[in-house]
């Protein structure tokens, strides 16, 4: 065979090689460009669910902090202005006044209790009744009483200083406004840390695979897909975790609710009583001395629940608001039995 036909022959076939190199470049790219809106697909559902889940959590937790700031400002300021004046205060011969011993007006718990309920009044009055959105955050997520008032995060922080304390902690700045579709995690530093999970950054998936080849185009776009299903699952567990918090808080407000309504009906009865016994415990008779007993033990349950923090610093539940809430509804089925 003449050698120009030899050569021609070759250059056809490198020519058809090379056309289906292109053809295969061409799918792998294609191939590519699909993984890589898929992915993105799944991380953009991903951010808007949490998204969705982070502000109704944020709202839940929102209405605690607001009812206990109301309730500190309203009956437990009604109650501690009342109980103070009673002179000569003795529970001994009342069922369960071993957990009144340390709740005497005189008592550090007492007078703490007293201090943080005029502040939540001040606050609400200087604000026109009204309670700022970071500072609502803090207390539903912090411990009232204990300590320093609300100061959970070691700050020493008072009520009106709440939204600060929330900024300070990382779960609390993400839940109260850094959302990922704004780029990130807000105060975080670009992570969400909520019981012990961390969500990753966004993926970074746009048309740069184009730059490199294309089988090694398509073959990133699969690892983005992995990444991406990856996110999604961390997505779900942050979801179903900001799920638990928002109803472990709802609990938790539907508890001091309940519990506000009787303790609002004792302090009425103790007040009576004051107004036509007189101020010396010693003188009242069994009904009235029973009146200051219910008004002082429900006082006490509520004070629990306001002490109880519903997070840890790293977004975990606590143990001490499942407690919280199991010593609530016995005090509660023990007012309905009576």
């Amino acid at each position: 065979m003449p050698i120009p036909f030899i050569l021609g022959g070759l250059a056809v076939a490198a020519g058809a090689y090379g056309v289906k190199k292109g053809l295969d470049a061409k799918e792998d790219y294609e191939l590519a460009e699909d993984n890589n809106k898929r992915a993105a697909s799944i991380v953009d559902d991903t951010k808007k669910d949490i998204e969705h889940q982070r502000k109704y959590t944020k709202k839940g937790i929102e209405k605690l902090g607001k009812k206990k700031i109301t309730i500190l400002s309203g009956s437990i300021k009604e109650f501690v202005e009342a109980y103070k004046t009673i002179k000569n205060i003795d529970l001994q011969g009342s069922k369960g006044m071993d957990e009144l011993k340390k709740f005497k007006p005189e008592s550090p718990e007492f007078k703490k209790l007293n201090e943080v309920s005029l502040e939540a009044s001040s606050m609400l009055a200087a604000a026109g009744g009204s309670v700022a959105a970071g500072t609502a955050l803090a207390a539903g997520t912090y411990g009232a009483v204990m300590g320093g008032g609300f100061a959970a995060a070691s700050t020493g922080a008072g009520i009106a200083g709440l939204s600060g304390v929330a900024a300070t902690n990382a779960t609390l700045a993400w839940l109260g406004g850094g959302s990922l579709a704004a780029g990130g995690f807000g105060m975080a530093g670009g992570m969400a840390v909520l019981g012990g999970l961390v969500a990753g950054p966004a993926l970074a998936i746009g048309g740069a695979f184009m730059a490199a080849k294309a089988e090694e185009a398509y073959y990133a776009s699969r690892s983005n897909v992995a990444k991406a299903e990856k996110f999604a699952e961390e997505g779900k567990n942050i979801c179903a975790m900001l799920e638990a918090v928002d109803k472990r808080a709802g609990q938790l407000e539907d508890l001091l609710h309940e519990l506000d309504h009787w303790f609002k009906g004792f302090n009425k009865d103790m007040i009576r009583t004051i107004e036509y016994s007189g101020r010396d415990f010693r003188s009242y008779s069994v009904e009235e001395k029973h009146n200051v007993f219910k008004a002082a033990m429900t006082a006490q349950a509520i004070k629990a629940v306001l002490d109880t923090s519903l997070l840890t610093e790293d977004g975990k539940l606590t143990a001490e608001s499942e407690n919280s809430l199991v010593a609530g509804r016995a005090h509660l089925d023990k007012l309905e039995m009576a």
